[in-house]
């Protein structure tokens, strides 16, 4: 699909760029092929800053699976069965616990990055808005419902 829909763009840029120059080159208003270059012009950096996405994105995620399949092939495959997950200590452990789970009664530093609703402290009337760059001390709990 992706092969597709770049082929077109670029067939369609390469048309795009034979309409600009036939109509500089038939004495077209100067304006109106300024505009058809100027789409142009978008339309190449539309597609261009696509595709620098889309490598980013391969070059980013093209390693997890490969440490995934190095993990399991070097480490978990010499363990014993009952110790080759990464979640759990062992196959009879029924929750993830080898992943700690966060404590949700610590205090934390929050700083908002805009203007927020008027969240309520603790399940009680009080409640707090906050504005945009303003710091604060909240639980952990208090953001996670945010």
């Amino acid at each position: 699909m992706e092969d597709t829909s770049s082929s077109f763009s670029y067939l369609s840029s390469i048309l795009f760029e034979e309409t600009v120059d036939d109509f500089v080159e038939s004495g077209h208003d100067p304006l109106i092929a300024s505009l058809y270059q100027m789409d142009l012009d978008r339309a190449q950096f539309l597609l261009r800053s696509y595709l620098r996405v889309q490598l980013q994105k391969i070059e980013k995620f093209m390693c997890i699976r490969d440490i995934g399949k190095h993990l399991e092939e070097t480490v978990l495959s010499k363990l014993p069965d009952n110790y080759q997950s990464v979640l759990k200590q062992s196959i009879i452990s029924r929750e993830d616990d080898m992943v700690p789970k966060p404590q949700l009664d610590t205090f934390v530093v929050a700083k908002c990055e805009r203007a927020t609703r008027p969240l309520y402290l603790d399940g009680s009337r009080q409640f707090a808005s906050f504005d945009s760059r303003q710091f604060a001390i909240l639980t952990s709990a208090l953001l996670n419902n945010i």
